[in-house]
């Protein structure tokens, strides 16, 4: 990913703090929703209850997708993310959970006081790893997108 898509990338993440999660039922339809989120880099963090829906979903079937966009009041300053990604569930003793429960405390502190068992096994963090994602930036013209593959030890498209 070239310099200038990165930034744009990290902008829209760090300006976004929801977006719409996409997994596979059992039944084989989709479920969306919408989950508060943290990044570090390109990959994506958020924390759900273990035994929701969801996560039974990413247990099945690891291959997600997601989409978030920016607050805007006129179409040319559309920037949006649409993106493919590998759903993993977090050890609860990992480091890499530790942070991300440290990112989600920093950018949504009073979140936390309706889940008070947020470091306790009830609460489970994701992690989603990018392996494609659409950048969507009108800035650069109606409709304009670009399509970037992210190297990945999971992919599979």
């Amino acid at each position: 990913m070239n310099t200038t898509l990165e930034a744009v990338t990290l902008d829209i993440l760090g300006s976004c703090r929801e977006l719409s999660l996409a997994t596979l039922m059992a039944d084989g339809n989709t479920q969306s929703d919408v989950v508060c989120f943290v990044h570090h880099g390109l990959d994506i963090y958020f924390a759900t209850g273990r035994d929701s829906r969801k996560i039974a979903n990413i247990e099945r079937n690891a291959q997600v997708s997601f989409c978030l966009f920016k607050h805007y009041t006129e179409w040319p300053e559309i920037k949006a993310l649409s993106g493919h990604a590998f759903a993993e569930i977090l050890p609860d003793e990992s480091a890499e959970r530790s942070l991300a429960i440290r990112l989600l405390d920093a950018r949504f502190p009073n979140a936390w006081t309706r889940v008070p068992e947020h470091g306790s096994s009830r609460t489970t963090v994701v992690k989603l790893e990018s392996w494609a994602i659409k950048v969507l930036d009108y800035s650069r013209g109606f409709g304009h997108m670009d399509i970037v593959s992210i190297p990945s030890k999971r992919h599979c498209g």
